[in-house]
């Protein structure tokens, strides 16, 4: 199954937003480039957003289109291209975030999937009315969490092949997720900006598939990296610059490398950065995986009790009763601590509460930032709504 190009998944990514205009996609700057290879024939999906009132009012608005290859490598190929939402991003600063099944039977953020069950059936109408064809799923920002969703359910729905493309994507799943998402469908390619601090979130358990693309390698965590189309870095710019995905710097989930050990004494040397924050998660996951203990921590979640009280609860029991493990917990829980501005001299609470306390500083410190970054999205972009 041939990919589309990244300039080309850039393209379809960005024309998701024009669903919204009232002119439709022929508006988007991206239809001269897109149009000559594929029909677009109208073909909306609609659905329900993230805000409190519109669930209420089950408002249905537009969440992108589908293409369908017209001539050459594409012909009757499809693409779905998903936009990205202002209105979803309180999920990324929801400390009481459920976790629900997703579309490949693994666990999964639930207010992103409670987004795309509102597009299932419209998929189901579509595709099931259509010949099966290899389909190709896009998108950026949070349309890139319904493009994971979507790429699932249509791998599942229909046995069809699925090559999945996001940028600036946050994570979805758990691991079981991710890895069963890269075992499914023909193709991932998550394409990043280093300084974007979306994909960041949400934090652990909550992890990407292994491979990213980096498309701009600086290290900063900057709220401008996350913009589809400003020119400075701007995902549609960045992605123009390369023909291919293999000309693109690789990388990865951290999680994949050897096992990283924090040690408490040398906590001040973590900062606010790009590779503090990964460092931290993957020795974090890391430690969870190692005790087995990601299912029952996911078991004991509540509507009083959030995944992130229950991992607070689960390091601060393992300093109180445990010898084997307490300098571990120690080094992660102390370089979160400074990580989050505190200075490294300061006595650190290690009980449950203050624990707790820590993480919630670096989850609002990560969550904010991102939901500051769709936010100035939607500024620099109007049709980011």
């Amino acid at each position: 199954m041939i990919s589309l190009q990244p300039t080309q998944a850039a393209h379809f990514a960005n024309i998701a937003y024009a669903t919204l205009e009232q002119g439709g996609l022929k508006t988007s700057a991206s239809y001269p480039y897109l149009s000559p290879l594929f029909n677009f024939d109208n073909n909306n999906i609609t659905g329900i957003s993230g805000s409190i009132l519109e669930r209420i009012f089950r408002h249905q608005t537009p969440f992108g289109c589908i293409a369908k290859g017209r001539t050459g490598a594409f012909k009757d190929h499809y693409v779905l291209a998903l936009r990205g939402t202002a209105k979803m991003r309180d999920c990324l600063t929801d400390l009481h975030c459920g976790v629900a099944t997703g579309p490949n039977n693994q666990s999964v953020h639930a207010g992103f999937n409670q987004t795309f069950n509102s597009l299932k059936s419209q998929l189901e109408q579509y595709f099931s009315q259509n010949p099966t064809a290899p389909v190709h799923v896009v998108g950026h920002s949070l349309g890139g969490a319904l493009a994971n969703l979507a790429a699932n359910w249509l791998k599942q729905r229909f046995k069809v092949p699925v090559k999945l493309y996001t940028f600036g994507a946050p994570r979805v799943g758990f691991l079981s997720f991710a890895s069963h998402t890269e075992q499914a469908l023909q193709g991932v390619y998550r394409c990043v900006h280093a300084g974007d601090p979306v994909p960041m979130v949400p934090v652990w358990p909550f992890v990407h598939t292994t491979d990213e693309y980096i498309l701009n390698s600086a290290q900063n965590i900057s709220p401008g990296a996350h913009s589809m189309t400003n020119p400075t870095p701007g995902y549609l710019n960045t992605a123009s610059k390369y023909q291919s995905y293999a000309d693109i710097q690789k990388g990865f989930e951290l999680r994949h490398q050897e096992a990283i050990r924090l040690d408490f004494e040398k906590r001040h040397q973590a900062h606010f950065s790009v590779r503090w924050a990964k460092k931290i998660g993957a020795a974090l996951l890391d430690f969870l995986n190692k005790k087995g203990v990601l299912h029952s921590i996911q078991a004991s979640v509540t509507g009083l009790l959030t995944i992130y009280d229950a991992i607070a609860t689960y390091l601060a029991n393992e300093i109180e009763t445990t010898q084997a493990y307490v300098a571990e917990v120690k080094g992660i829980v102390g370089h979160m601590y400074v990580f989050c501005g505190l200075p490294a001299g300061k006595f650190i609470d290690f009980s449950y509460s203050g624990i707790r306390s820590i993480f919630k500083k670096m989850l609002m410190k990560l969550s904010q930032l991102a939901k500051f970054s769709i936010e100035m999205a939607s500024h620099t972009a109007p049709l980011l709504v």
